[in-house]
């Protein structure tokens, strides 16, 4: 023995190699990461189609019952009726004409003259001959009108073949230029040949919508006016026969009610 207070030598213990635990770490901590970044894209998207049913009941709600801060337009009906008015309350079903009184006038819409997103001018006569389909939307609009639009598209797409016209009337001729509308012609692939985006003077297209159409429509302000959802309107896109009559009111967003009319504009257009 010698005097050495040493220890004997312990065996090698294998160690990792040099790197392998911070790259473990590494890869862990990206995982997470990306597993965090989904979650709050989904939450983000949640939170987004939350407030766009949240805004669709508020219009709605704003449609049958408008509260004191909101601007009602009402339109007289016309110089034979001595002065009458139709209220929103009066469109919305609250006050209903009697059963043998026909909803929409048989003897046709009114006249009109609106600007056209070419500059050209399109009065009631230049639709005569031809049946056609008008629906009422704004550029900005950020509730149902894209809906409507692409509800257009596809009916243009499927109707390629057979005389018909579609017409986009604004609601909001303040903004809606014709250079707007012309724009927004383009983005959403609009045939001109067939498809017209009319605007002109809101007292006119608002007494066109409540006296020829029947259907509601309101610009809103004070404190409920949001951004995009300006001007409450119809989803309906309202069937005008070849003699200017209206036949039938279809909602935009009911799949099932656009294919009906597409066959009742191909029956129409059709010669007998």
């Amino acid at each position: 023995m010698n005097g050495s207070n040493s220890l004997p030598a312990s065996p090698d213990v294998a160690r990792p190699a040099c790197g392998v635990r911070p790259v473990f770490l590494w890869t862990g901590s990206l995982l997470w990461g990306v597993v965090l970044v989904g979650l709050v894209v989904m939450w983000q998207n949640q939170r987004q189609r939350d407030a766009a049913a949240s805004s669709d009941e508020r219009s709605d709600s704003r449609l049958e019952s408008p509260d004191k801060d909101t601007k009602v337009v009402t339109i007289p009906v016309n110089t034979a009726t001595d002065g009458q008015v139709i209220n929103l309350s009066d469109l919305m079903g609250q006050s209903k004409p009697a059963a043998d009184v026909p909803l929409w006038d048989p003897n046709g819409i009114e006249d009109f003259s609106f600007t056209n997103c070419d500059g050209r001018t399109v009065t009631k006569a230049d639709l005569l001959g031809k049946p056609w389909a008008i629906c009422f939307v704004f550029t900005k609009c950020l509730g149902p009108c894209p809906i409507v639009t692409r509800q257009l598209r596809t009916l243009q797409d499927r109707l390629k073949d057979a005389d018909v016209r579609l017409v986009t009337l604004t609601v909001d001729p303040i903004r809606d230029t014709p250079e707007a509308l012309l724009e927004y012609a383009k983005i959403n692939g609009a045939d001109l040949g067939k498809w017209y985006f009319l605007t002109g003077d809101q007292t006119a297209i608002y007494g066109l919508i409540h006296r020829g159409f029947r259907m509601p429509v309101q610009e809103v302000t004070g404190p409920t006016r949001q951004e995009g959802f300006e001007i409450i309107h119809s989803t309906n896109v309202m069937l005008v026969d070849a003699e200017g009559v209206v036949r039938a009111k279809f909602n935009a967003a009911k799949d099932e009610d656009m294919v009906s009319l597409r066959k009742e504009l191909l029956k129409l257009s059709t010669p007998p």
